[in-house]
């Protein structure tokens, strides 16, 4: 049973954290599919190479593993020899990544109340399902991951949510899924945050406006996570770490690249007019950390704002002013950004994740590591931070 801390920075605070991962077991989609899809959803079959591969549609996706470098002992696993597809075996990674009885028994020992969770292959496999499936095809594997989801946010007590899929490639079926996720009691969707790389309309055309209107009237958030992309991951460039670095620097050098590629959703969207249009639709950077938000949102007015002769005044509101209006920026490991730049992000716009089972995890300790980073910051804006921002976003009773 979750027991609020008492003394310290976070005593009597119900702790959320805003972005977890969930191991898809193998049998999640063959299980649940209808007769005519049962050998075209996800499943994971051997190779040639002799290694388990997701296969959808009878096209490999990618390599199968937990996605999880957390172990059965507990452990933390090494990942500067492991790709983000790699970490511990399946059968050796720690039962939280996959059994939901399990990861409330981890928020427990960890001293965390509620997790959003995010999906492994759905995330990553996102192309694939775009770009290569029948749609009809595409939309039953997203559907079958959001009922499965549902079962498992029942089984966490309604403390693991689980975000919903929609099939974003499809307006009028994201329309319908959507509705379909607020029935089954899901508190948010997951979607690219630039479709317009691969063939796509970009989120700032009209033809997204309807899907736009019913989330608003749904109360369900825009989770813009990073690598769930309309685009195979390693789009940021080959050249993204040197080759002449060793794989232990080369790797965080790659995740800054991965990360920041919410900087251009983030820009984007705070030149567009969606956050005046839809002023009660809220949207979500996750796992992409904060401290580079002030510089962005600073960049886009220095040069939008500039007065030249002959041009009229800026259409829009400052930068800052439209972030704050409905965007949400996610930290884990940062000092700068939730200790000394809250004001330019704002107390209402930030929430915290531990990124649990994958590799840049606060795991084992992360009450503990941000108890210490946090320890300074002004109590009524820690209660935002770790709390009531999450908490009022995605509809967490506390």
């Amino acid at each position: 049973m979750y027991q609020p801390r008492t003394t310290g920075p976070f005593a009597g605070l119900k702790l959320i954290d805003a972005d977890s991962h969930y191991t898809e077991p193998l049998d999640l989609w063959t299980k649940r599919a209808p007769a005519k899809y049962k050998d075209q959803v996800p499943q994971v079959r051997t190779h040639t190479d002799g290694r388990d591969y997701w296969f959808i549609d009878d096209k490999l996706a990618h390599k199968d593993s937990g996605v999880s470098f957390v172990d059965l002992d507990g452990n933390k696993v090494a990942y500067y020899d492991e790709d983000m597809l790699g970490g511990a075996p399946r059968g050796q990674v720690h039962p939280a990544s996959y059994d939901a009885k399990a990861r409330l028994e981890l928020l427990d020992e960890m001293g965390i109340y509620a997790q959003i969770v995010y999906p492994n292959l759905l995330g990553f496999a996102t192309p694939t399902l775009i770009q290569t499936l029948d749609q009809e095809l595409a939309y039953t594997v997203v559907q079958i991951y959001n009922d499965a989801m549902a079962e498992w946010q029942e089984e966490g007590d309604n403390r693991l949510l689980p975000q919903a899929v929609i099939p974003f490639w499809n307006i009028e079926q994201s329309v319908k899924e959507s509705i379909r996720v607020k029935e089954l009691g899901l508190t948010g969707v997951t979607m690219a945050g630039e479709p317009h790389l691969g063939g796509l309309p970009d989120l700032g055309q009209p033809d997204w406006n309807p899907l736009y209107e019913v989330l608003e009237d749904l109360e369900l958030p825009i989770d813009i996570h990073i690598g769930a992309r309309n685009v195979a991951l390693g789009a940021d460039g080959p050249g993204a770490s040197w080759p002449s670095l060793p794989e232990r620097a080369g790797k965080p050098v790659r995740s800054v690249q991965i990360e920041l590629a919410n900087a251009r959703f983030l820009a984007n969207i705070v030149a567009s007019d969606i956050l005046i249009r839809y002023p009660k639709l809220n949207w979500v950077s996750v796992e992409s950390g904060i401290g580079w938000i002030p510089f962005v949102l600073e960049r886009v007015d220095y040069e939008y704002r500039e007065e030249f002769p002959g041009m009229g005044a800026p259409e829009l509101p400052p930068a800052k002013e439209m972030f704050q209006r409905g965007v949400y920026g996610c930290f884990w490991f940062e000092d700068a950004g939730p200790v000394d730049l809250v004001e330019r992000i704002g107390e209402d716009n930030i929430l915290w994740e531990t990124d649990f089972p994958h590799p840049t995890s606060l795991y084992p300790n992360p009450v503990e590591r941000s108890e210490e980073k946090l320890k300074n910051v002004e109590p009524r804006i820690l209660r935002k931070i770790m709390q009531d921002n999450a908490a009022k976003l995605y509809k967490i009773p506390v």
